[in-house]
């Protein structure tokens, strides 16, 4: 085998690695991004977007499960979770902040940008009412 044909094999074979290791974190983000919505869904009746907003909203919710809905609003990239996502930023993010007690601003902030100009998942939800209708 030449140097050539196993430069092209190394290169080959990575590319497929990150392929499989692509496939498998969209997979694991989209799966996420379900099971918080139709959680939501179950509980407020309402398509996701609006459930999660009803869910942060909520008195009766943790500052983990609200950090989740935040993140997964921002994975949709629906731009009708901005009024809420905004009204909950502060523009301050701390250096350290934990999601178990407070509403990250650095989970709103990625929210807000990706409701704003998309990010690279969002692909995955375009049909969303649809895929995640209980």
């Amino acid at each position: 085998m030449s140097f050539k044909n196993i430069f092209l094999y190394v290169i080959a074979s990575f590319f497929v690695l990150l392929l499989i290791l692509l496939s498998y974190s969209f997979l694991e983000i989209y799966t996420n991004v379900k099971n918080t919505c139709v959680n939501a869904q179950k509980e407020y009746k309402e398509n996701c977007v609006n459930s999660l907003i009803k869910l942060i909203q909520s008195d009766k919710k943790t500052f983990k499960e609200k950090n989740t809905a935040i993140w997964t609003l921002g994975q949709l990239a629906d731009q009708n979770a901005l009024p809420t996502l905004r009204s909950l930023y502060s523009g301050i993010i701390p250096s350290k902040e934990s999601v178990d007690k407070t509403i990250s601003q650095y989970e709103l902030k990625k929210a807000i940008q990706w409701c704003e100009n998309g990010n690279i998942t969002s692909w995955m939800y375009k049909n969303r009412d649809y895929l995640f209708f209980l």
